[in-house]
């Protein structure tokens, strides 16, 4: 029996699909579902895990918890994010009275690979111990309900002092940006891939320290997952940041990280993506970088990104 043939529109808008395009949503709407506004509270930018025939509404219900709520060991405080797996709570261990950031898997998460998963991004990221990166206290189950605990960082993130101050100057730009790089180089070290480094996952402590955190979509680079695709129809990550690869649902390497590090430079110094429209995973390699505005920078600066933002990963530094 033939399978069916993949529809000939998109479920959401009911654009036509071009005849190359994998089976699910045109790339106009999965840019808009990846940059849904899904925080009312910080407006951080979530992460996308898109397949076909997602719901529109998918990432619209209500909060889990609410402030004053005791849930476990924790009284909740507020709601500091959402993203891809989970939502971020401000929360207090009541019996040794610190604070803490409570990550708590969504409630449309209810199976066991999901549990599982979410699961392994506290176990990934309590295994880096480094300056650099946000420190997990640990991982369990709260009347059934997986929870991450890790360090609450009162500076709020990258994305956050950009919008509040505008486009960083050049030297504390750099300044932040090698802070980054430390932490995904402990990371690797680590055999952990990212796989989502933009400035909402850089927080900020409150003695100006950077650190890479929400390691929801990283991998481990000791295993066979990393050198798996995703099944056909599903993108993880966050398509400004996100290197073409990734996009094209292509085996990632370090390389993939870097293509991010560069991405978030560029916002860092310009206050914006390099690439925002949903059309520039489309464009030949020689189009995509010129296409991006490297006049804002100095021009040293702008060589190193440009060759970060390389379409081929083989052509950005390797390490």
């Amino acid at each position: 029996m033939d399978s069916p043939s993949r529809p000939a529109t998109c479920p959401r808008c009911g654009t036509s699909l071009p005849p190359d395009r994998p089976e699910g949503l045109c790339p106009a709407c999965v840019l808009a579902r990846a940059t849904e506004s899904i925080s009312t509270v910080t407006g951080l930018e979530p992460t996308a895990s898109l397949s076909t025939g997602t719901p529109p509404d998918l990432l619209r219900a209500a909060p889990r918890l609410v402030a004053g709520q005791i849930f476990g060991r924790y009284r909740i405080e507020r709601l500091l994010g959402r993203g891809g797996m989970g939502e971020v709570y401000d929360a207090i261990h009541v019996e040794q009275s610190r604070r803490v950031a409570l990550k708590v898997i969504s409630e449309r998460f209810a199976n066991a690979e999901d549990r599982a998963r979410f699961l392994h991004e506290g176990q990934i990221a309590a295994s880096l111990s480094d300056p650099h990166s946000v420190y997990i206290f640990g991982s369990e189950e709260i009347d059934g309900v997986p929870v991450i605990t890790m360090e609450l960082l009162q500076g709020g993130t990258l994305k956050d002092r950009v919008l509040r101050d505008g486009p960083l100057p050049v030297a504390d730009a750099i300044a932040v940006i090698r802070q980054v790089i430390a932490g995904l180089d402990a990371a690797q070290r680590a055999g952990i891939l990212h796989r989502d480094v933009k400035p909402s996952n850089c927080f900020v402590d409150t003695d100006g320290t950077v650190k890479v955190g929400d390691f929801g979509l990283s991998i481990s680079t000791l295993s066979r997952e990393a050198g798996s695709t995703p099944a056909a129809g599903v993108f993880h990550g966050t398509p400004q940041f996100a290197a073409p690869e990734q996009w094209r649902g292509e085996a990632l390497d370090v390389r993939a990280d870097i293509y991010a590090v560069g991405a978030t430079l560029y916002y860092l110094l310009t206050g914006h993506p390099p690439i925002e429209h949903p059309e520039w995973q489309n464009r030949t390699p020689a189009s995509q970088t010129s296409a991006i505005d490297f006049q804002e920078m100095p021009p040293r600066l702008a060589t190193i990104i440009r060759q970060c933002l390389n379409e081929d990963p083989a052509r950005r530094p390797q390490t």
